[in-house]
């Protein structure tokens, strides 16, 4: 699985975010991060890639099947945690294998015990962890995260994080989040993309490989690269 841009251009009105941007992203790659300062296009490409928009010109070339999870947790209040899990697999799999299949991301997430609530009945982590288990519910090739983390609290954040690793070592898939925190770029990545000014452009791209403990917060083995990519997003848009 891959994920090819070919010379890409997108614009919302006057304003060009995108002109003949073009990348490879190969599965080996995976988790891809995304990162920018705010306003540069982040979630735009992300929804490029995933076929959510279109380019004006150039082309996108991936799988017409994608898992999203989105800066809000996005679940239906009037079902319960489980239906909200299932519904969107139902008609592939059918409801009693649906909800099976839900229940077993819900053990996976540590939100088991909540199938049967709803969800005003959860916490801000625990309807988060709700929606990741809904996207890997959906039996896709890709996953793509628009800054899932970015409400929660720090112990919270890695906490998440880690879940979601957790579920790639057991689900593999290509997966591609959009951050415009360095450090969750560090932690999470294994190939870190920086945009610049729209029109926006790749001005850095670094692969990540250090041990999950090199990767912690404020690890010492890593300042070199942190420093780097913060000296990129100063190159992008304030605001």
């Amino acid at each position: 699985m891959s994920i090819s841009v070919e010379n890409i251009s997108f614009s919302y009105g006057e304003k060009s975010v995108f002109k003949d941007l073009s990348m490879e992203i190969g599965e080996g790659e995976s988790p891809v991060v995304i990162l920018g300062a705010s306003g540069c296009g982040k979630t735009t490409l992300l929804r490029l890639m995933a076929g959510l928009l279109k380019p004006s010109s150039g082309a996108v070339e991936s799988s017409d099947r994608a898992s999203f999870v989105f800066q809000e947790n996005r679940l239906l209040p009037w079902y319960t945690v489980l239906e909200n899990v299932s519904l969107p697999i139902e008609t592939l799999l059918g409801k009693p294998e649906a909800r099976e299949k839900a229940r077993q991301f819900l053990e996976l997430v540590s939100l088991g015990d909540k199938a049967n609530a709803f969800p005003t009945e959860l916490s801000g982590g625990q309807a988060q962890r709700a929606a990741i288990a809904r996207a890997f519910a959906y039996p896709s090739p890709l996953l793509f995260m628009d800054e899932p983390f970015q409400s929660l609290d720090i112990p919270l954040r890695l906490q998440l994080m880690d879940t979601v690793l957790a579920l790639l070592e057991k689900e593999k898939r290509l997966t591609l989040l959009v951050t415009h925190d360095p450090r969750e770029g560090i932690y999470l990545g294994r190939r870190i993309l920086v945009l610049g000014a729209a029109p926006a452009g790749i001005i850095l791209d670094e692969g990540v490989d250090f041990s999950r403990e090199d990767r912690a917060y404020g690890a010492a083995a890593h300042s070199g690269l942190e420093k780097r990519l913060m000296d990129a997003l100063r190159q992008g848009p304030i605001g």
